[in-house]
């Protein structure tokens, strides 16, 4: 019941909002470009330039992020590992027109490429069995400056003390895990949907399933009445499906 709460409530927020979609960037392109949050500097005197990843070594190392990690964050070495992949180790690419394909983390990791929603998987698929306190979260960013809107997913992270973040892949630089409070100086984020890390894979288990059925069923009437099931059903059917093929393929021989 928790999940259906916050999907009410969001989604009312969101309507007020005229949408504009931007399908040829990436967040970090908008909004991260030379600025994001630095608790640390950079490693190397001087920054690198970033073509495609040919493999992992060809990423970089920033000790001092990752003792920030560890000591801002439970699982701090493994979230650093995790983020250094999301802003280093893939390339931002827009799908067609028209299109809404979830990689799976393996084939994201082949391809070395993807949109928002592979990034957080990636990022999640490092972390899914550990205790880790976040959320994956579909809806959208409103710039304030202008109400432009578009449609996102991201990883919202808490520390030890309970203090929320949003990790941001692509941006090539050591500022991608920011403070919500800096965040929300020059947007404001609406969620649509929120999904606990430690139920994810529980609810593509159990609760996608009975999801698809009831809404099959009209027993939403919420939902119907406001015009969303088909963006509810639509989430929960993809996890079902990337989730199913991403089992797959981690039992297939390398």
């Amino acid at each position: 019941m928790r999940y259906l709460v916050v999907v009410v409530t969001s989604i009312i927020l969101a309507s007020v909002y005229c949408v504009e979609a931007f399908a040829d960037v990436s967040y970090a392109d908008l909004f991260l470009a030379g600025r994001g949050y630095k608790p640390v500097e950079e490693s190397w005197p001087v920054k690198p330039s970033f073509t495609y990843p040919t493999d992992s070594n060809d990423m970089p190392d920033n000790q001092l992020y990752r003792e920030w990690c560890v000591n801002t964050f439970r699982n701090g070495e493994q979230i650093y590992e995790a983020y250094k992949e999301i802003a280093f180790g893939i390339n931002y690419r827009a799908e067609p027109s028209k299109t809404d394909y979830w990689q799976t983390p393996v084939e994201t990791r082949r391809t070395k490429q993807g949109d928002c929603e592979d990034s957080v998987f990636l990022f999640f698929s490092k972390l899914s069995e550990l205790d880790i306190d976040g959320d994956i979260i579909w809806g959208w960013v409103v710039d304030k400056e202008n109400s432009v809107a578009f449609a996102h997913v991201w990883y919202q992270l808490f520390d030890k003390r309970g203090r929320p973040y949003i990790v941001e892949g692509f941006s090539k630089e050591w500022n991608g895990i920011i403070p919500v409070e800096m965040i929300t100086e020059g947007e404001r984020r609406v969620p649509t949907l929120m999904l606990r890390h430690n139920q994810v894979n529980r609810v593509v288990d159990e609760m996608t399933p009975r999801f698809s059925e009831a809404f099959e069923e009209d027993q939403f009437t919420w939902a119907v009445y406001m015009n969303n099931a088909t963006l509810v059903k639509e989430i929960f059917q993809k996890l079902q499906v990337m989730f199913s093929r991403y089992r797959e393929q981690m039992h297939q021989p390398s």
